[in-house]
């Protein structure tokens, strides 16, 4: 059941993500097929290794069953259940940190470091800019009832005045938006923080919305400035070729098995995608976004560790060296349906031959 709510999980992206790519039309289209891509084959994924496991456990069944009539000393020829790890044993996990060029303390400041991707919010933006111009970036006319006809839905399922002359709308124009619920696309907002987790400065990652089902959490999907990282030493942020972070996710509510109805404080699937933006050639616009996706899970202890890499960055090349544009690393983790923060305990860039990028 685990394997394949995890599966359901991971086809909760929603071409939606695309918006952290820029307005580039091309861009849409590419980051929406990559993400249903994505899905798919974290689908196609879970699912063949549910059969795999259901296989398995048979096997592994009958030969518990023959093991226990062929040796009298076996009590009862049981496995013992997998007992829990605590959460102390979580640095000797962290597999980036001598190499790592991020780290965090109790007094970093991350207040340019990390954000979410607000999509409603730069969505809205264009999309004002559209009635004023008359037109969106497709030449078809937009007009002030197209932008009601959008946004105005939306926000009615949020209890929420999204219309173009509404105090939502006003408030998106002048980034006065921290309590603002985004009403686009699956987003939540996050709380971030540096917290020390078994003795590890960490950066939080605090998951504040659910669906409008009221029951599972939203999708975080924070992004970090890599140029705020690499200020000062821009030259060498064209020589990153793979980016990896060691990642905890730690339980916060107990996680209900549907099948059996008991809970307990595990942090469950901890399912997601790195997304690295890649420029046009023009070095101004985004072609689309290089994925790769992550996947782990954990049902005994309240914590789990995962190494996260995006793939291969060769697409980045010099166009870096001659643009002002932002560039970010951005994460998502899926919905689910239990509470768990998720901690960066760290960031390691590689180049090519696999050296760590340090100064």
């Amino acid at each position: 059941m685990k394997k394949l709510f995890a599966a359901a999980l991971a086809l909760t992206m929603t071409a939606a993500m695309f918006t952290a790519c820029g307005d580039d039309s091309s861009s849409s289209s590419k980051s929406a097929d990559s993400a249903a891509s994505s899905a798919a084959e974290s689908s196609s994924v879970a699912e063949s290794s549910s059969v795999e496991e259901s296989s398995a456990a048979d096997a592994s069944s009958e030969a518990d069953a023959s093991s226990a009539e062929g040796d009298a000393s076996s009590e009862g020829g049981e496995e013992e259940a997998a007992q829990p790890v605590d959460i102390s044993e979580m640095p000797k996990s962290l597999a980036n940190m001598d190499n790592a060029l991020v780290k965090f303390t109790k007094d970093t400041d991350i207040t340019n470091l990390i954000g979410d991707m607000q999509e409603t919010f730069s969505s809205i933006k264009t999309d004002v800019q559209y009635v004023k111009d008359g037109k969106n970036d497709k030449g078809k006319a937009f007009t002030e009832e197209d932008f009601n006809k959008k946004w105005g839905k939306r926000g009615e399922k949020f209890g929420v005045d999204a219309t173009y002359n509404g105090d939502y709308v006003k408030k998106v124009l002048a980034d006065d938006t921290a309590d603002l619920v985004y009403i686009n696309g699956d987003e939540s907002r996050c709380k971030y923080s540096i917290e020390e987790v078994a003795g590890v400065p960490m950066l939080k990652v605090e998951v504040l919305d659910k669906y409008p089902d009221g029951v599972n959490y939203e999708i975080p999907k924070p992004r970090i400035k890599l140029n705020e990282i690499f200020k000062g030493h821009e030259d060498l942020l064209p020589k990153v070729n793979t980016i990896k972070l060691d990642m905890v996710q730690k339980a916060v509510g107990e996680f209900t098995d549907e099948t059996t109805g008991t809970s307990a404080l595990v942090p469950g699937n901890f399912l997601g995608t790195i997304a690295i933006q890649e420029l046009q050639d023009d070095c101004k616009t985004f072609r689309s976004w290089q994925q790769q996706d992550f996947e782990t899970s954990e049902w005994t202890s309240e914590w789990v560790y995962l190494e996260a890499s995006s793939r291969e960055l060769q697409v980045w090349g010099e166009t870096l060296q001659n643009t002002t544009e932002d560039q970010f690393i951005t994460i998502m983790r899926w919905g689910q349906p239990n509470d768990a923060c998720f901690y960066i305990a760290d960031i390691a860039f590689y180049d090519v031959d696999g050296n760590p990028i340090t100064f």
